[in-house]
């Protein structure tokens, strides 16, 4: 079985998979509305995205994002800064690496739903 999203990783290392963001602020048959709050080296769980989003930040800067393989992503997310994703990525959580909150929102987009199942080859 090819695990290339992380998610048979996870479950044979018994990590169960946590929420998006911390506050679900807003939902609707469209959109997925989530608050990430993160205070100076605090870490979200584990996760995965099902639906293409955007995130927006509205305070921080220095982030770490971690994949279920152990691969390390440093990120700059700036006050006004977004990141559009409109793929499926690994399994992988969240660190601030700053010495101040991290704050965003993120929305989740789903019109669109993905699968870790491939086409049949």
């Amino acid at each position: 079985m090819d695990d290339k999203h992380g998610l048979k990783a996870a479950a044979d290392r018994g990590i169960a998979l946590g929420e998006i963001g911390n506050t679900l602020l807003f939902e609707n048959e469209y959109i997925r509305l989530w608050e990430v709050r993160l205070e100076p080296r605090q870490t979200i769980d584990f996760h995965i995205h099902y639906h293409p989003y955007l995130v927006v930040s509205l305070g921080g800067g220095d982030n770490e994002i971690e994949t279920i393989f152990g691969r390390k992503i440093s990120t700059n997310e700036s006050a006004g800064s977004f990141v559009f994703i409109n793929e499926m990525r690994e399994v992988h959580r969240l660190t601030n690496k700053a010495n101040v909150t991290y704050l965003s929102r993120l929305i989740e987009l789903k019109s669109v739903t993905w699968s870790t199942v491939g086409p049949a080859q």
